[in-house]
């Protein structure tokens, strides 16, 4: 997974890039060809001297201009691209004389806030990728500068950006973000989104505060069920799907979940392997077979079937409740992992991403959401506590009294670390 996207989604679930340099080739605009590596505002060329019969100085100010270079950063060149990137700082060098891209009103507030930034030269880059769904998604980077844009096969669009000229504040959707990930028990050959949830995270990021959270659910959670019957967590992706995991959890936390992603063995494994391995600090030594988990203590690298191996093995302390805290502890590798590739690649992490996985998130969703990812900079890995219970003759997770209150608290994205009773399983 170290070029690919868990996105973890998260993703992954999920910096900010750097271009410098001489661009190899042709430049957008012929005046950028020396531009500097930053977007900068440049000093407006303004006065012109008094003749002799001419009685004051007069003053003019021609139109603020945006000079915008861009080569892709792999791929061929996306002439529409690089337009609407174009056309988007033109529109903040000169918001009176210049038509309004089509922007979402978060960012157009945002950028009406800011005001006019003068006269621009913004040398970067891009990346874009054409994703499963038949959808695209394009990033451009120049610096510390972001725009993402969306392609519908007529043009692009900007869906989010950070923009320096409006004081490097992020717009990436709404300020706090949640998406569900869950993991079936499916095998090779089965139906990897039906079976059995063994993995089960909602993930939050709190774009503002810089950090966010991985609430597992112990997959033996007893819940209620649409048809009004109890029963552990893990069963109702069989009964119910993926979107019923979402509903209930958020009828638990009274929060409103964006979507969800979700895969099986087979598309796990195969995520982790496509992207390069994940970096997890493996709390102690393993040598489990029923899960093949024969791991050394310490921080590694786990490809494919190791990863799968250490998030499965349930001979633990703790049991379900260790094994919900190690997936996490997977899932905040993989961000760690993106978010040191920088946002230029997230165009192709997310086409790796629906490649293993499934989602009901649009593209939009998914790339707004993702990178917010790198924003990031303290994720909290947390697992509700509750205490194992026979009813009915089964052995279930009772949540603790205190689940609900966790869960609420996730309205900003971010838990209460403090606030967590003694014996929850965390790591910070």
């Amino acid at each position: 997974m170290r070029r690919a996207a868990a996105l973890l989604v998260a993703l992954a679930l999920l910096a900010a890039a750097c271009s410098g340099g001489e661009p190899a080739g042709e430049s957008t605009t012929s005046t950028a060809a020396a531009a500097s590596t930053a977007p900068t505002t440049l000093p407006a060329d303004t006065t012109t001297a008094p003749s002799s019969t001419t009685t004051a100085a007069t003053t003019t100010r021609p139109p603020a201009e945006a000079a915008v270079s861009l080569e892709p950063a792999g791929g061929d060149p996306d002439p529409a691209l690089e337009a609407a990137v174009e056309a988007l700082y033109a529109w903040i060098a000169d918001p009176a004389g210049t038509p309004e891209p089509d922007l979402p009103d978060g960012l157009t507030r945002l950028l009406d806030d800011a005001g006019p930034a003068g006269d621009l030269l913004v040398r970067g880059e891009y990346a874009t990728a054409d994703l499963p769904t038949g959808e695209r998604v394009g990033a451009a980077v120049s610096r510390d500068d972001v725009v993402l844009l969306v392609g519908d096969g007529t043009g692009w669009r900007v869906v989010g950006a950070r923009l320096d000229a409006a004081g490097g504040t992020p717009w990436y959707g709404e300020p706090v973000r949640r998406v569900m990930v869950l993991g079936t028990d499916a095998r090779p050959g089965q139906d990897q989104q039906g079976l059995r949830s063994d993995s089960i995270h909602l993930l939050t990021s709190a774009i503002g505060a810089s950090a966010g959270t991985i609430l597992g659910f112990p997959r033996d959670a007893y819940v209620e069920a649409p048809n009004g019957r109890r029963d552990k967590y893990t069963h109702l992706n069989v009964y119910f799907g993926p979107e019923v995991m979402v509903e209930v959890a958020e009828g638990l936390s009274g929060l409103d979940i964006e979507g969800y992603l979700i895969t099986g063995f087979l598309g796990f494994q195969q995520l982790v392997d496509a992207f390069g391995g994940v970096p997890v600090d493996v709390p102690f030594r393993m040598a489990e077979p029923k899960s093949k988990a024969y791991l050394n203590a310490g921080l590694q690298v786990l490809w494919g079937a190791n990863a799968l191996a250490f998030s499965r093995n349930r001979t633990v302390p703790n049991g379900d409740f260790r094994r919900s805290l190690h997936q996490g502890m997977v899932i905040r590798g993989a961000l760690e992992a993106v978010q040191e590739l920088g946002v230029i690649a997230l165009p192709s992490l997310l086409a790796m991403l629906l490649e293993f996985t499934w989602t009901d998130l649009d593209a939009e969703t998914l790339l707004t959401m993702a990178a917010g990812a790198y924003e990031i900079e303290e994720v909290a890995n947390v697992v509700l506590p509750g205490s194992v219970q026979t009813i009915s003759g089964a052995s279930v997770v009772v949540l603790d009294d205190s689940a609900p209150g966790i869960l609420a608290d996730l309205d900003d994205g971010i838990v209460d670390v403090e606030a967590l009773p003694d014996g929850a399983l965390i790591d910070e």
